[in-house]
This record gives structure tokens, C-alpha cells and sequence, in this order.
């Protein structure tokens, strides 16, 4: 168990977090939330003993275990990727050491019985935590993490140093899996994992016997694990039960409560002010003016909500219209010395349509980009970009092209259109620079700032193809959001790579996958892709996704199967109007203020939630059958 206990952290004269009391039980799956420089890694500080209290204090049982995953790696060891995890475990060996040193005391005649008690307490302990780490099927475990994390059977055996930073903070996270602790913090645990290692992360975090606590910015990924979300906000802290998803419903009740009071405080302040003015003059209203003002002085002023960061829209700048064929690729192919990543890729892309791009780390995504806007030649084939294409791109290494010397709002201004500049302050305000911070010179920023600088110079200049390779890395959940709206109301073209599911939920009309050294098209989100690309192989039926829907269609060229189609479409067209009929009415139940302290009103999100579900079967069911009716039309 975790407690903390009245405790208060300040940086100067700012409190990060003030007068927290907090518990965190086994086997709780805890969400960390907050926009960015909240205190959210600072709570995991003050918890691994980083970072001390001001105030207030932290008490964590001796024996209980607590792993934080480091975002910065560790010097060489010249280990393999196997042995890099078997070297990590210390624990194992020092329980060994000490079981060996226990089965030894206990040979003793004379020892007393309390001492073999605890001696034999002890032991039971030591065999239940080998239980826990797998002692016993160690290598078998290695392996089981190592590829769930994405590494290849023939990886294991490589020197660890050999991979990039990504892949080896997989190592890193492998190697805190491994460990087993009694508690774990994760900040950012998915930000270099693909979608298939996040999914079985998740899955294996589900089963995780100790506490887990998250810091992340993948709302799936919260959603699916967290049971508890504990919001940082201005220093306070506020503890919700339940899911991501109904703690969102919650903050914002919160939030509009907390206008209301505010404004209803401010009217009482100015009456009593006007008061004041009027009768302070007045001789036989002195005393008066005078009580009214003590009354002021005692009052304890409420803080003015901050405007959030979803209501300040971002908005990417309209371009000339570029021609039909934005890019298309022939014969394509990329090695690197002997690594082939692809090979004769054929491509097209036109006007208007939203693309992700989804796949391995490793498997071409960013090589794909990177030949797109010409950083890189192709090995074999050709890529054309299509007639009056201005491509606007987005990677986080671009970050070096900042000048240093120059501030945020300087920067913005320079890479601006005229129209905008008016705007700039609030635009970047929607991106986490409010204030003052917009006057910090470039080099004394984060990687982060500096990559959300990098996106803010995309927001205020015009380009008509958006590529935007993980743009959502160090964006907290609310400029996410605001990104994600503006993406949708973007009518040019965009290319996102991306492994944030919920980002790239109802983005993205074309889903290109990345695999087996080739490209395979999915004609539809994230959703749809993860839902097909286990059937991809199957030929014929309307199960199969349209990348490999060609065998099948000589079998639905009569005119009897048009008409069935036809039918089967208007069918499933009536169920997905009296579906969202009925999430709309419950949605205008879920808006009445005192909805939540209904008992049934959990039944109720769960109707609410399966509906939904519902209807995105029935969608995905309506796309497919229109599909059909194409090809046979």
C-alpha cells in the first residue's frame, strides 16, 4: 500500500500539489491525469523517493516493491537483448542468497522459537515471490514479454546497443515487466510501442496482481485498464472512480459547477463593491461601508476557472486546391545496404482523402514519409507528388531546424501568414504555451515544446497535404483533442502515422498497413482495420476487406445479387437511424444535472455503451455491403 499523507511540493513560490491525501491499495489500476506540467511525474517522483515533500509525508512498506519506468536509458553493457533482462533481475539471486542463508540457520538446535517463526515466515515469503517471478520458467517468461513487446525470435540473441532508442526503451519497460514489482509506474509506457505491443500491453496490465499506475495520453489505453482516475489540477487533487470515459462525463459537471459558483461569487463581490463606492462618502453610511468592506477582506476568493483547452479550437490553414492525384507510387522499393524495408509498392492517393498509416516500428512508415517529401531517393520504382501539392510535414527530429536564439511567439510570428498572426497567442495557448511562456527562448525548451512549436508552425502557414508523423507524442489530452478537430474539419489531404488509436478513431477513411515488407489498403479507421486485418486472406463474402476483395467478384456480378444488396443496405440503413435515435435520448437524460446520483444510472451508461457498440457494428456492416454493391455496379 501507498499513502500519502498531507503532502505539499513547491517549486519557488508555486505549489505543484498541496494538501494531498491519497491511497493507493493492491492491485489497483490507477490513471494520473492532468494537462502538462501539472505534477503528474512529479506525484511518481515523490513516490519512488526522488523527490521529498515540503510538507507531509510518504509511506510505502519496506517490502513493498515499487518500478518506475525511466525514460532515459542506461549506459551499454555490451549484453544481448536476452541477457540484458536475465542481468536485471538482482532481486532473484539476493533472495536465493538469503533462502540459502535461512535453510542454514534453521539446522541450528539451539534457536529459539520466535526465531524460526520469522525464519520460516520469511522463507514462505521468498517461495511465494519466485512463485510471482516465474522462477522456475524464467527464459520462458523473457520470451513471452520480449515478443509481446514486438521483438523477433532471432532479436533476443543481438547485442542490445545495436537498436535504436525506441526499441530499446522496450528493453527497458521488458526489463521492469520482468521485475515483477508490488507497484508500478508508468509514464508514457506506449510512446514507443506499435498498436499490436499496445494491445498486448494492455492485456497483460489487465492481469498485473500489484498496483498500476498510468501516465498517458492514449484514452483507449486508460480506458481499457483504469478503474481509478485521479485528476491534478492547479495543485489539488480530485478522485474519481470509474473509467476514463465517465470521468470525463464527471470533470465536466465539475468544471460547470465551478463556473457557476465563480460567477455567482463575482456578482456578490461587485454589488458589495458598488455598495461600498456609493455609501463610503456618506457620513451616516460610513459604518456601513466600512462592515461591507470587512466582509470582502474575509472572503475567501475563488480562483477563476482557466479557459480549457478544448473549447480553443485549432485550425489548420485552407491552401490553394492541389490536383485530383495528390501521390501516387510505381515499382517502389527502399533497402537499406542489405535490410529491405519494401519493395514495389504501387500507391495512390487523391484529393481530399485522410490516411493513416499503421504498422511495426521498423516495418517503413516514416521511411515511406520521408520519401513523400523527397528527404530520401527510392532504391527501385518512382513516387510522384501530384500538380500544385504543398506539403505541409510534421516529425519530431524537425525540432533542430528551430532556431535557438529566437522565443516561441517570435518563431510562430516568422513562419505565419498575415492573416493569422492576430490569433498566434491563442493558438499557442491551445497548445500549452499560455502567458509567459511564449516568450521562452527556443533552446531553453523541452523536447516536447519544441515538437509542439513545430506543429504550431504547421497551424499558421497554408499547405494542402498534411503528413504528420506522431503528432500526438507530447500533447496532453486536451490539445490531442483540439488537434484531432481540426484534422476533421481540414479539407485538404492528410497522412498521420500514428499508434494512438483513439486519435485515429474516425479520422482516418483509408487505413495503410505496413507489413511483410508491402503495403496492404483498408477502406476504413483504426477500428476497422484491427477488426479486418485478422481475415485478410479470406476470398469471397463480404467479410473480406476490399484490399483483397478482387476474387470475389465474378461471384456478384448478377443482377439478383444487386437487388439483395440493395435490400440488405436499406435494412441495415433503418437500424442505424433508430440506433442513433436512441443514444441521442439517452444522451439528453446523461445532460440532466443530477443524472449521476441516479441509481440507475449506471445501468443506464451501459445500455448507452452497448448501443454504441451496436452501431458501429451495423456501420461497419453498411460499409461493407456498399463495398459490394460498387463492385458489382
Amino acid at each position: 500500500m501507498i499513502r500519502l499523507s498531507n503532502v505539499s511540493l513547491f517549486f519557488g513560490e508555486r505549489a505543484l500539489l498541496k494538501d494531498v491525501n491519497l491511497t493507493f491499495s493492491p492491485g489497483e489500476k490507477v490513471a494520473i491525469t492532468g494537462r502538462n506540467g501539472t505534477g503528474k511525474s512529479t506525484m511518481f517522483k515523490l513516490i519512488t523517493g526522488e523527490y521529498k515533500a515540503d510538507v507531509g509525508s510518504v509511506e510505502i512498506p519496506n517490502d513493498y516493491t515499487v518500478g518506475i519506468l525511466k525514460q532515459e536509458l542506461p549506459e551499454d553493457r555490451g549484453l544481448s537483448v536476452r541477457d540484458e533482462l536475465m542481468h536485471s533481475l538482482t532481486e532473484i539471486q539476493q533472495l536465493k542468497d538469503e533462502l540459502t542463508s535461512i535453510e542454514h540457520k534453521l539446522h541450528n538446535p539451539e534457536m529459539d522459537a520466535d526465531e524460526m517463526s520469522r525464519l520460516l515466515d520469511r522463507q514462505e515469503w521468498i517461495h511465494h515471490r519466485f512463485d510471482i517471478l516465474h522462477v522456475d520458467k524464467l527464459d520462458g517468461e523473457i520470451e513471452k514479454i520480449l515478443f509481446g513487446l514486438g521483438f523477433q525470435n532471432h532479436q533476443l540473441d543481438l547485442q542490445a546497443s545495436t537498436f535504436s532508442g525506441g526499441w530499446r526503451m522496450r528493453i527497458e519497460l521488458a526489463k521492469l515487466l520482468l521485475s515483477k514489482p508490488k507497484a508500478l509506474l508508468l509514464d508514457e509506457p506506449n510512446n514507443h510501442l506499435d498498436i499490436l505491443s499496445i494491445i498486448w500491453l494492455e492485456k497483460y496490465l489487465a492481469d498485473y496482481p500489484g498496483t498500476v499506475l498510468l501516465i498517458s495520453h492514449d484514452l483507449q489505453f486508460l480506458d481499457k485498464l483504469a478503474k481509478r482516475v485521479i485528476e491534478i489540477d492547479r495543485a489539488r487533487i480530485y478522485d474519481y472512480k470509474g473509467n476514463y470515459s465517465q470521468y470525463k462525463l464527471y470533470r465536466a459537471e465539475r468544471k460547470e459547477i465551478e463556473l457557476n459558483e465563480y460567477k455567482s461569487q463575482q456578482r456578490v463581490i461587485q454589488h458589495k463593491e458598488a455598495l461600498i463606492d456609493k455609501f463610503r462618502a456618506k457620513a451616516n453610511k460610513a459604518s456601513f461601508a466600512k462592515s461591507l468592506q470587512k466582509e470582502l477582506d474575509r472572503t475567501e476568493m475563488m480562483d477563476a476557472p482557466e479557459e480549457e483547452l478544448s473549447s480553443i479550437r485549432l485550425r489548420f490553414q485552407p491552401s490553394r486546391q492541389s490536383g485530383r492525384v495528390v501521390l501516387e507510387a510505381h515499382h517502389l522499393s527502399k533497402s537499406y545496404g542489405e535490410k529491405n524495408v519494401f519493395e514495389n509498392i504501387e500507391m495512390l492517393i487523391e484529393r481530399g482523402q485522410k490516411l493513416s498509416f499503421v504498422g511495426g516500428n521498423g516495418n517503413g512508415k516514416s521511411t515511406m514519409v520521408k520519401l513523400i517529401c523527397d528527404e530520401i531517393k527510392p532504391s527501385e520504382g518512382e513516387i510522384k507528388v501530384g500538380y500544385e501539392v504543398k506539403i505541409g510535414y510534421y516529425a519530431q527530429e524537425h525540432t533542430e531546424i528551430l532556431n535557438v536564439n529566437k522565443n516561441v511567439l517570435e518563431t510562430i510570428e516568422d513562419a505565419a501568414i498575415p492573416t493569422i498572426r492576430p490569433f498566434i497567442r491563442k493558438l499557442l495557448g491551445g497548445l500549452g504555451f499560455e502567458g509567459q511562456d511564449v516568450d521562452k527562448k527556443i533552446k531553453v525548451l523541452s523536447g516536447g515544446e519544441k515538437a509542439r512549436v513545430r506543429l504550431a508552425m504547421l497551424l499558421v502557414n497554408e499547405h494542402n497535404l498534411l503528413i504528420l508523423d506522431e503528432p500526438t507524442h507530447h500533447l496532453d489530452i486536451p490539445s490531442k483533442d483540439s488537434l484531432k478537430e481540426a484534422i476533421i474539419h481540414y479539407g485538404g489531404t492528410v497522412i498521420i502515422v500514428s499508434h494512438d488509436r483513439e486519435f485515429l478513431r474516425g479520422i482516418a477513411s483509408r487505413t495503410i498497413s505496413f507489413e511483410d515488407h508491402t503495403i496492404k489498403s483498408y477502406e476504413g479507421d483504426i477500428d476497422y482495420f484491427i477488426e479486418k486485418s485478422g481475415v485478410e486472406n479470406t476470398q469471397g463474402g463480404l467479410n473480406t476487406p476490399k484490399s483483397v476483395q478482387k476474387g470475389s467478384m465474378e461471384t456478384l456480378k448478377s443482377p439478383d445479387e444487386g437487388r439483395k444488396l440493395q435490400k440488405q443496405i436499406q435494412t441495415v440503413e433503418k437500424s442505424i437511424e433508430k440506433l442513433e435515435e436512441s443514444i441521442k435520448s439517452i444522451e439528453v437524460k446523461m445532460a440532466n444535472a443530477d443524472f449521476f446520483t441516479n441509481t440507475s444510472s449506471d445501468k443506464i451508461i451501459a445500455e448507452y455503451d452497448s448501443i454504441k457498440k451496436d452501431l458501429k457494428q451495423k456501420t461497419s456492416e453498411w460499409e461493407e455491403l456498399m463495398t459490394a454493391l460498387e463492385i458489382i455496379s
